[in-house]
C-alpha cells in the first residue's frame, strides 16, 4: 500500500496526463488533467488562491458581456469534453469529439494550478510548455476558435 496526498496524487494524474497528450490519448490526458485540475482547483481555494478556471469564468463574462453561472461555464464551456467523459446520466446515447485541443485546453489551465501551489514543474510539466513554447502560432489559433 501506498500513502499519497492531494497534491502528489493530482502531479501524477498531471504527468500521465501530459504522457498521454504526446502519445495521441486525448480521450485519457482529458480525463487525468481534469481530475489533477479539480483537486489542484480545490487546493488553491483553500489556501485563498485563484485557479485558472475561476479566473477564465470571470473574463468570459467580461470579455463577452454576458452572465453566466460557474456550473453553466463549467459545463456548457469550459469542461464540456470533461464532463462528457465523467458522467452519462443526461447523455448516454450521445457521441463526442475529443481532440488535441481539449487537452491542451485543460493541460494549459492545470500546469498552472500545480506551479501556483509549489513554485515548480516537474519533468513532464517542462516538456509541455517547451512544446507550448515551440508550437505557440498553433495554440494561438485554437484558443481564438475556442473562444468563438
Amino acid at each position: 500500500m501506498t500513502s499519497i496526498n492531494k497534491l502528489d496524487a493530482a502531479q501524477i494524474q498531471l504527468d500521465c496526463a501530459i504522457q498521454k497528450f504526446f502519445e495521441g490519448s486525448h480521450v485519457c490526458s482529458v480525463t487525468l488533467a481534469g481530475a489533477a485540475e479539480e483537486i489542484l482547483g480545490s487546493l488553491l481555494k483553500n489556501s485563498g488562491k485563484q485557479s485558472p478556471f475561476e479566473f477564465l469564468h470571470e473574463w468570459y463574462q467580461t470579455e463577452y458581456a454576458v452572465k453566466i453561472t460557474k456550473r453553466d461555464f463549467s459545463r456548457e464551456i469550459a469542461n464540456m469534453p470533461r464532463n462528457w467523459l465523467k458522467h452519462a446520466d443526461e447523455d448516454a446515447d450521445s457521441e463526442v469529439d475529443i481532440s488535441n485541443k481539449d487537452s491542451m485546453m485543460l493541460l494549459m489551465r492545470a500546469v498552472p494550478c500545480y506551479y501556483k501551489l509549489t513554485g515548480r514543474h516537474s519533468e513532464e510539466m517542462e516538456r509541455f510548455y517547451e512544446y507550448v513554447r515551440f508550437n505557440k502560432d498553433e495554440i494561438d489559433a485554437l484558443m481564438s476558435e475556442w473562444c468563438m
